[in-house]
């Protein structure tokens, strides 16, 4: 392998990691030339890979380092999944791969701009970029930390939005300023030369006040839209980082849960407003009033500030208890709402639609009731509000006018400019009932939202997951407890082992753990005590990614995503031709699929499968795992909604892809299956009740079926039939 020194620019590298990840450490230029200084000594376009690539890649974990990143992990081809990657590419040089179209072409970044490769060189190498320490450590400490350093990272904009508002504020005191001018100098003089003068100078401080609000508009919704992607990426990623035996019951729930950071992050940029520019000021206008026309004056809309702040922070507390309530009643609505419309068949089937109906307009009752108490409280905390302005305006202007009848303190143009402030020191106050509204949704969204960041994720508390370089797939399972929440204990193993290239078929009856022991092979589930290994390493300690690259998991359930055939058939792959895609298609039996629609390939797959029958799903979901290739074949009755030719078609494609050195672990019910395993493993609730050879075992069931019939007094015709193995056989 060659690299071009050329296009290897830490610098341009440096810039794009940073965009990516904001939390990243920017390298100083002093770095960069030292760690350029030791990629390029010479020139390494003519060098070989075995002497320019490892001092290449010492330098580039260096580089990570300097930056925060966790050091990167080689690999041989790049993945969708872990988009955007690091490629040393030869005779290209160093890039950035941000995306795979869907025929399968590379859309990638370096120094000069952006480019489309067709095929990716061979001899290259990748590496995800992986994201800085300070997020992961922001996820384990909580939503709320997460949104502090979002505004913390925006710090520099927001000072410079307080500036804006200083200056609008500032050029805001020229009106009261003029109309006392006009008052106590203009009137009496009939200066109009001065009137011209002062006119014109206070118009162009409004116009100046009016660029200077626009331009503090246009720097907060730059600011308001990098925040909404930098945490709406966050949470999705969090999101796709949930174990899932942390998976909450109701989707809808959880997924309002997701989108509650809209009402926080909203009210996090009113909120830091509010306090570091609307209040202060507010105490700077009432000073300007206690020097135009003393304390007395000054006292007037001081008293009644106070008094208006209490008055909202009173209502503060019954707003929240409401929109609490309120908003757990909107969760569940929604769950409610995904859940019907997900069994939309069978609650027809069923004629359960009233029972739906009555649970939504219960958990309607309750929103409503909440939003029309909430609504209640702001609009009198609004009213009680502008009241407070209006009687401050009339106290302050009548205690202006009794000294100034009374005292030479006050002139009438002083009174008026204090009458207009008096407007600016309440102005405040009128917006804190909205304001408290916002932080009542925010409270409650952000409760709802730490739940989620609660969950446990992929390689919980795992510093630095493993990435073994072969997976050979020998499994031990040791003292093993698995439960799910609210549910009696489901599976309770002491000891399985698993030698790699063993083909297993897992027996029993409904009930028994047979699914959940899989997903626990699968490592989608932990246990609760006890430990999975795969070849001698905890499962748990093993990059969630790179389970997925090795392990071939098909779920009985299958769902589709939204989207093309092709594109399910290549989710998480990468680098797969279209001829390849179409032998696997043949060796299936889903080529039929493709021919009987003009799209082909393109065949558009509704969200969840919709449109394809639950026997189509599967072969898709079998087809794809033809195309990964993978080292360990998990499969949960990969062909129970087939008919009968199509399964022997499957059965006769899995013979030939999964390779003898390969593990094959699988749940079964079908004769068919079972022929596919050299080992057969027959689970009873909380115990193996049978585990060793095919034969062997089939032949015990076989004798207990028999005793069992024979004690009933029946006499025994064919004890087992040829087509399925019954469940009811243990």
């Amino acid at each position: 392998m060659t690299v071009e020194s050329a296009a290897i620019r830490l610098d341009w590298l440096a810039q794009r990691c940073v965009a990516l990840y904001p939390q990243a450490h920017q390298p100083s230029r002093r770095e960069i030339n030292a760690l350029q200084r030791k990629v390029v000594p010479g020139t390494l376009e003519s060098g070989e890979c075995a002497d320019a690539l490892d001092p290449l890649l010492h330098t580039l974990e260096s580089f990570y380092e300097s930056m925060g990143l966790h050091a990167p992990e080689w690999r041989k081809a790049p993945t969708r999944d872990a988009l955007p990657m690091v490629a040393l590419l030869p005779g290209v040089g160093c890039r950035i791969l941000y995306a795979c179209t869907p025929e399968g072409h590379w859309l990638m970044e370096g120094p000069s701009g952006s480019q489309q490769l067709y095929h990716l060189p061979e001899g290259g190498i990748y590496s995800a970029i992986a994201a800085p320490a300070a997020a992961e450590s922001e996820f384990a400490s909580g939503a709320l930390a997460m949104f502090k350093l979002a505004l913390l990272a925006r710090k520099g904009i927001f000072v410079q939005a307080a500036l804006a508002s200083l200056l609008a504020n500032m050029l805001a005191l020229g009106t009261s300023l003029y109309s006392m001018q006009v008052y106590d100098r203009v009137i009496p003089t009939q200066g109009i030369s001065t009137l011209i003068v002062l006119t014109t100078g206070v118009l162009l401080a409004a116009v100046l006040e009016l660029v200077v609000k626009m331009a503090r508009s246009s720097i907060l919704e730059h600011s308001v839209k990098g925040m909404d992607l930098e945490l709406s990426h966050k949470i999705f990623l969090r999101l796709l980082g949930i174990r899932m035996d942390q998976f909450p019951a109701s989707v809808g729930t959880l997924s309002a849960q997701l989108r509650s950071y809209e009402t926080i992050r909203a009210f996090a940029s009113s909120a830091t407003l509010y306090v570091a520019v609307d209040a202060p000021f507010a105490l700077l206008f009432l000073g300007v009033i206690w020097m135009l026309a003393g304390t007395h004056v000054a006292a007037v809309p001081a008293v009644f500030f106070a008094i208006a702040l209490s008055i909202g922070l009173f209502y503060r507390r019954r707003i929240v208890r409401h929109a609490e309530t309120g908003n757990a009643a909107s969760n569940r609505k929604l769950g409610l709402l995904v859940e019907t419309v997900e069994s939309a068949e069978s609650v027809k089937a069923m004629g359960a639609g009233w029972q739906q109906l009555t649970r939504w307009d219960a958990l309607n009752r309750q929103s409503v009731d909440d939003d029309v108490k909430i609504r209640h409280y702001s609009e009198q905390a609004s009213y009680f509000a502008a009241f407070m302005q209006q009687a401050s305006y009339i106290m302050l202007v009548a205690a202006g006018a009794w000294i100034a009848s009374t005292t030479t303190d006050l002139t009438m143009g002083g009174l008026i400019a204090c009458s207009i402030l008096s407007g600016r020191v309440l102005g405040p106050v009128g917006a804190l009932p909205g304001l408290i509204v916002q932080w009542a949704h925010a409270k409650a969204a952000l409760d709802s939202l730490e739940k989620v960041f609660s969950l446990q994720c992929d390689n919980h508390a795992v510093t630095r997951p493993l990435v073994p370089e072969n997976i050979r797939g020998e499994y031990r399972v040791a003292d093993l407890r698995f439960t799910y929440p609210g549910r009696p204990e489901t599976l309770e193993l002491e000891h399985l082992h698993i030698r790699p290239g063993e083909k297993v078929a897992i027996l029993g009856p409904v009930g028994a753990g047979k699914t959940t022991l899989l997903k626990l092979l699968a490592g989608l589930y932990q246990p609760a005590s006890g430990r999975v290994l795969l070849d001698g390493l905890d499962i748990q300690q093993i990059a969630r990614a790179h389970l997925s690259e090795h392990l071939g998991y098909c779920p009985q359930d299958v769902k589709l995503f939204a989207g093309t055939l092709r594109d399910n058939l290549l989710a998480g792959l990468s680098g797969i031709e279209e001829q390849e895609i179409l032998r696997a298609c043949q060796v299936t039996g889903l080529e039929s699929l493709i021919a009987a629609h003009p799209k082909g390939l393109d065949l558009n797959i509704a969200e969840g499968g919709g449109g394809v029958s639950g026997g189509q799903k599967q072969l898709i979901a079998l087809t794809r795992l033809l195309l990964a290739r993978p080292d360990v074949w998990l499969l949960d009755e990969p062909t129970s909604a087939m008919d009968e030719m199509t399964e022997q078609r499957s059965l006769v494609a899995l013979r030939q892809a999964i390779a003898p050195t390969q593990t094959l672990v699988m749940v079964t019910h079908k004769h068919a299956l079972v022929a596919l395993a050299t080992r057969l493993i027959v689970l009873a609730p909380n115990r193996i009740l049978l585990d060793g050879p095919r034969e062997a075992v089939l032949e015990k069931l076989r004798q207990g079926a028999q005793q069992a019939v024979q004690a009933q007094g029946i006499r025994v015709v064919k004890p087992v039939a040829s087509g399925a193995v019954a469940e009811g056989a243990v």
